[in-house]
């Protein structure tokens, strides 16, 4: 643990961001640590691949082509494992993100059908604390958790807003905060709130709606038309030229298509709004 510490404080200042995506990502690891095991761990997996392959080339005695190889492919799995580790954080930020953002609209929702009810405010962050609301659940849990102990509610919903990644949910933990402090009526902020993200999830959905359209044209362009006039133009071009076409190009051309669609199906998967 030292070694890291070691290691990571003396290369902190060039990621300035680390600290604040870790603490977005719920990583209870000191930036400094997290650092210096992203630098080690990717001079092992160097270290430990080109051990392998400087065996490979003693053993197998490869011509002296290869050898440049032996360098270079550590060294390129050495950034693939650093850039990984050090990017995994905003994956993690991300994924939370998608979880608060699905149910923020139905979350508010609940809390204006409570207030409206008459339910203190306390009472109605417990019981959407309690309710299967995913990572909005759990923000609240902490939410009354802190004001059980004595936190001032106002104080609570800042430091939670503060360490959530969420901009909307910030945005709305910052109207509520607003709301208290200005002693206006808390039910019509979240009325508010509630028709502001419906417009923008109606408007969300109509334009991903959109997206489809462009995305199944190029989808039948570059996996349906493209590979079968293709298969059908190297017939020819065999036919004239005497080239066979043999069961590797045609497994080549699968593994090419294959490759397509799963890109494409990630594409338009990463575009799909973040509603329920």
């Amino acid at each position: 643990m030292k070694i890291y510490k070691k290691i990571g404080k003396k290369c902190i200042n060039l990621f300035p961001s680390i600290d604040i995506r870790l603490k977005q990502a719920e990583m209870k690891i000191n930036p400094e640590v997290y650092i210096g095991k992203t630098i080690l761990t990717s001079v092992f997996f160097s270290i430990i691949s080109f051990a392998l392959l400087f065996s490979i080339n003693v053993i197998l005695k490869l011509p002296e082509k290869f050898l440049p190889f032996i360098l270079l492919i550590p060294l390129a799995l050495s950034l693939m494992v650093f850039f990984y580790n050090l990017l995994y954080p905003n994956l993690v930020v991300s994924k939370r993100i998608n979880n608060i953002e699905r149910n923020l609209l139905f979350s508010l929702r609940f809390l204006l059908v409570e207030i409206r009810s008459g339910i203190p405010l306390y009472d109605a962050f417990l019981s959407l604390s309690k309710g299967n609301y995913g990572a909005i659940s759990k923000e609240f849990k902490e939410i009354t958790k802190k004001i059980s102990v004595g936190i001032p509610e106002t104080k609570a919903l800042e430091e939670v807003m503060l360490r959530n990644p969420s901009i909307n949910f910030r945005r709305v933990l910052w109207q509520i905060v607003n709301a208290i402090e200005s002693g206006s009526d808390i039910g019509n902020t979240l009325e508010e709130l509630v028709k502001e993200f419906s417009t923008e999830h109606r408007t969300a959905i109509r334009m991903y709606g959109g997206q489809l359209n462009t995305f199944a044209l190029a989808y039948m362009i570059f996996a349906i038309i493209v590979p079968s006039i293709g298969i059908c133009f190297l017939v020819i071009l065999s036919f004239f030229t005497g080239i066979p076409i043999n069961s590797g190009i045609l497994f080549l051309i699968l593994i090419l298509i294959s490759v397509f669609q799963f890109m494409f199906l990630g594409i338009v998967k990463s575009k799909r709004p973040k509603v329920e």
